[in-house]
């Protein structure tokens, strides 16, 4: 009778899988935004929706987490990964905000790569995540880690070339801040990308 009452650990599994599949969807969104920018509110606003249904996923999880008896592993592993996919996503929701308020309407090659390592490497948390209901895919997700890891290594190569770029090319003042605040923060979200990898990696290391 217990057993049917409490929420099946399979629920948490989904509600990750759903958090980091609207994770890579948003930031394939953004990729084609930075492709688009003469319908880039029609990419702004789609991106905000799923923002606000990865908001909703979040928040499921949480309340699942402190109604739950029995958990997949540590809680504190659960709110880390489900908090660390959910401000990736409200990164990319901030970036794409800030196009129509900047009113940006190029970008440099270089940002564009940017943005596909970034959803390159949402890829691999999606796949990686989809991979944590069995330890038998340790070494699978490993490597999807371990290709975050490499996809990290050229956005930093990418961001110092576009910057220097900037640094050399661009004469507006504030086209110059505008692009270099994009910059940063595209590349951070490859960097948060990375370091969900790594909360991943120490939840397979700590139940191995």
């Amino acid at each position: 009778m217990l057993k049917r009452l409490l929420p099946k650990q399979e629920n948490f599994f989904n509600l990750f899988e759903a958090a980091a599949s609207k994770l890579s969807l948003t930031a394939s969104e953004f990729s084609n935004l930075l492709k688009n920018l003469d319908n880039q509110q029609h990419y702004v606003d789609l991106i905000a929706r799923h923002e606000k249904e990865a908001d909703d996923i979040a928040h499921v999880a949480f309340e699942l987490m402190h109604k739950s008896f029995i958990t997949p592993f540590d809680r504190y592993d659960i709110h880390a990964l489900t908090s660390a996919l959910d401000d990736v996503i409200d990164l990319i929701n901030r970036i794409a905000q800030r196009f129509p308020f900047y009113a940006l309407h190029a970008v440099p090659v270089e940002m564009i790569r940017l943005s596909e390592l970034s959803a390159s490497a949402t890829r691999h948390l999606k796949d990686a995540v989809s991979l944590l209901h069995s330890l038998k895919n340790s070494q699978i997700i490993f490597d999807h880690c371990k290709e975050i890891d490499r996809v990290e290594s050229e956005g930093h190569t990418i961001v110092l070339a576009g910057e220097k770029k900037l640094f050399m090319e661009e004469h507006d003042f504030k086209q110059f801040f505008k692009l270099k605040e994009i910059y940063s923060n595209c590349k951070q979200v490859i960097n948060r990308c990375q370091d969900t990898g790594n909360i991943i990696k120490g939840i397979i290391l700590e139940y191995s």
